[in-house]
């Protein structure tokens, strides 16, 4: 019976401590974005959307998302979105 309480207390301790670490990195990649957003130059929007269009015509949805992950060190959720905006 004893031996049942410390391993469920160990268990619990140890999910706490895990939680705290995952807590503390979320908000380290939080801080990141923030000033990743600050460094990346400001781009025009107009010459973002045009760009975009001409890569879907010329490289595919694929290959534009990884472009601008690439070249415009957008994240894979970001570019995803601004191709499936316009990749009717």
């Amino acid at each position: 019976m004893n031996i049942e309480w410390v391993l469920i207390t160990s268990f619990i301790l140890l999910i706490l401590g895990l939680s705290l670490i995952i807590f503390g990195q979320s908000k380290k990649i939080h801080v990141l974005k923030v000033e990743n957003q600050k460094l990346r130059p400001k781009e025009n929007n107009d010459e973002l959307i045009a760009l975009v269009r001409e890569k879907l015509k010329t490289l595919g949805v694929v290959k534009t998302v990884k472009y601008l992950r690439e070249h415009r060190g957008m994240s894979m959720i970001d570019a995803k979105q601004l191709v499936d905006t316009f990749k009717n």
